[in-house]
């Protein structure tokens, strides 16, 4: 049996459901606000639990979000997404949100367990006021902000009613083991990017279809421009616009050296989406931004990023925070059996925990000594819990 709360109960209420044989604990994205929310604390016993983590959506026009879409126009097929409990479902319009991923793995907990759970809220298409193409449109405080669990802003842009709006990036879903902070995730679903402005007719077919990427896999998708794929600077595993957050749209060019540098088209530059590495943002009125990539701790990379120092900077590429990774592999946390799948998921992201075989340590509860002559025996009772 898990126990769970809120970290800061002022946020939200927690929003947590068990199925009806028990086993499985479905944690859904407990606050109002789609950017300003809380994590869950949650207590583990010893045993075997499987994890399932999805990634949130960017922001987009309601109901333009599509199953992931290969760079040739056509979706994966719609068994995969059923396989894992999806919701997604393939569409051909342009201008289109990127949808959340989701990754799954097994791992044994051998002792009491504190963990911090971040459930990704999705990107919101918005505008904060009535304007475009003015200087204000990229203060921060105008943007429309990204997603809870590091999604990226979006500038404001409105032209007229139906026409002006963005979306911003989704927030990942992360699972932190000890410590709340980014050095200490053991697995990490991906968010999707938002999209630019969506308008009817043909221009979201063709040279305004700023679609963005799916988040999720352990190579997360880049985002369209102009109706063009565009499958540079995708976040990995080991790149992205920086450790944990996805990028926010800039009025001139990307802080990041890697970014793009070359900005173009009106203000509905969408943001980017959140992952174990962030995706970037294209900083252009007819493009999209990239998705997130998920992560997953294991025996085979556990070595290598025991040894690694990550960088962890806002969705502003300010703030720059560097840290070793949290664990090594003396403290025996691996997943196995790791699953990911892009693309699957639209909405908040959630977390399925699954109680696969319940560990019981017997514990003493009396010691009773009885001494005969020259003998002490020790009796011990043992009750299990």
């Amino acid at each position: 049996m898990l126990s769970y709360r809120l970290d800061n109960p002022s946020k939200g209420d927690a929003n947590v459901t068990r199925t009806p044989d028990g086993n499985s604990y479905i944690f859904q994205y407990p606050c109002k606000s789609y950017s300003d929310c809380t994590d869950y604390v949650v207590s583990f016993l010893p045993g075997v639990y499987k994890f399932e983590l999805y990634g949130s959506s960017g922001g987009s026009y309601p109901g333009i979000i599509s199953t992931y879409k290969n760079p040739d126009g056509n979706c994966i097929d719609a068994q995969i997404v059923q396989a894992h409990n999806g919701n997604t479902h393939c569409l051909t319009n342009g201008s289109r949100g990127g949808t959340g991923g989701y990754i799954s793995g097994i791992i044994t907990i051998s002792h009491r367990l504190t963990s911090y759970v971040t459930i990704g809220g999705q990107g919101n298409y918005s505008y904060t006021q009535k304007s475009c193409d003015w200087e204000s449109d990229f203060y921060p405080e105008k943007m429309i902000k990204g997603g809870y669990g590091g999604g990226g802003y979006a500038s404001n842009c409105y032209i007229e009613d139906g026409v002006g709006r963005t979306g911003s990036g989704g927030g990942h879903t992360a699972v932190k083991f000890h410590k709340n902070d980014l050095w200490h995730r053991v697995i990490v679903a991906g968010a999707g990017g938002g999209s630019d402005n969506f308008q009817f007719g043909p221009w979201n077919e063709d040279a305004d279809d700023g679609s963005s990427g799916a988040g999720g896999g352990f190579i997360a998708q880049g985002y369209w421009k102009a109706h063009n794929y565009i499958d540079e600077r995708l976040a990995n595993s080991t790149f992205g616009f920086t450790f944990g957050s996805g990028e926010s749209a800039q009025k001139d060019w990307s802080k990041n050296p890697d970014g793009v540098q070359v900005v173009g088209g009106l203000d509905d530059r969408p943001g980017a989406g959140a992952g174990w590495f962030g995706g970037f943002a294209c900083h252009d009125g007819n493009c999209g931004a990239g998705g997130g990539s998920s992560f997953a701790l294991t025996r085979d990379n556990i070595e290598e990023l025991s040894q690694k120092e990550f960088t962890a900077h806002d969705t502003f590429y300010n703030n720059p925070i560097t840290q070793k990774y949290g664990f090594s592999s003396k403290d025996g946390y691996k997943f196995s059996e790791v699953k990911t799948v892009s693309c699957i998921w639209e909405g908040n992201g959630r977390l399925i925990v699954t109680v696969i075989d319940p560990i019981i340590y017997p514990s003493c509860n009396i010691i009773y000594f009885v001494q005969n002559h020259n003998f002490l025996f020790i009796f011990l009772f043992f009750d299990p819990k």
